[in-house]
């Protein structure tokens, strides 16, 4: 079991990842009050979070989360296990790290509104959540793949083909064709985060493991990459959640 930290570019501390052996938990840092007392580890709907007074050392929160890790473990496997809940008119979704409401209007057909952040759907909608999940689907594969092929054309590093897919239980992956393949549900993340799966997964064209050289081109290309994965450690889940329970 080991213990790792996420550091800023200023160098601070912004999360925890704690190594269970076949599971990895993140635990985001949250700044504590001027009249909090004591270090508070707690989960909620975004996931674990650790907080302490400003004059907390980070060994004394290090401490209380090795001393809770049968505790983070458990929790950890029930919300995996959650079953999801399927997206209905009012709900909340997430495009490019933005809250989207999903709403229903007269119109015979829907659509994204970027400027008012609104996912619209005939108000008739037979079935709202397959209809939310197709049309980011769609929007999926338009996006990722025009900023797939835009970094590789940064990088030098070209695939010989770029595909979105409903991978179960990767963001991506590179394979010996030198193919590339990226999950749509990455749609939901913060384009950081899209940007530094996409890097990843070019990187792998170089080096087909992930050994000191690859993390050195990752690094070259995505200098803050360690957030961007802690990002998608502490939210990842909740991404996935999307489209269980609906045809993939």
């Amino acid at each position: 079991m080991r213990l790792k930290t996420v550091q800023s570019h200023e160098g601070d501390i912004v999360a925890y990842e704690l190594d269970l052996g076949h599971d990895l938990v993140a635990i985001r840092v949250r700044p504590g009050k001027r009249t909090q007392k004591r270090i508070v580890l707690r989960a909620d709907e975004h996931g674990f979070s650790i907080s302490a007074p400003p004059w907390a050392p980070s060994r004394d929160l290090e401490q209380v989360i090795l001393q809770n890790w049968r505790w983070l473990k458990d929790v950890r496997a029930k919300t995996v296990a959650a079953k999801p809940k399927r997206l209905e008119a009012g709900d909340e979704i997430w495009i490019l790290g933005r809250p989207y409401v999903i709403c229903t209007c007269g119109k015979a057909d829907g659509g994204v509104d970027h400027e008012n952040t609104i996912v619209w759907l005939p108000e008739r909608a037979d079935d709202v959540h397959a209809q939310v999940c197709q049309m980011l689907r769609e929007l999926a594969h338009l996006h990722l793949s025009n900023r797939a092929m835009m970094w590789a054309e940064r990088t030098a590093l070209r695939p010989s083909r770029i595909g979105v897919k409903a991978q179960r239980s990767r963001w991506g992956s590179c394979t010996s064709k030198r193919h590339i393949y990226l999950n749509w549900r990455l749609i939901q993340a913060p384009q950081d985060v899209i940007d530094y799966v996409i890097v990843h997964e070019l990187a792998h064209l170089a080096h087909m493991n992930h050994g000191p050289e690859f993390w050195k081109l990752v690094a070259r290309w995505m200098p803050d990459w360690q957030a961007q994965r802690a990002w998608l450690r502490l939210h990842g889940h909740e991404l996935f959640r999307l489209d269980l329970g609906t045809q993939a």
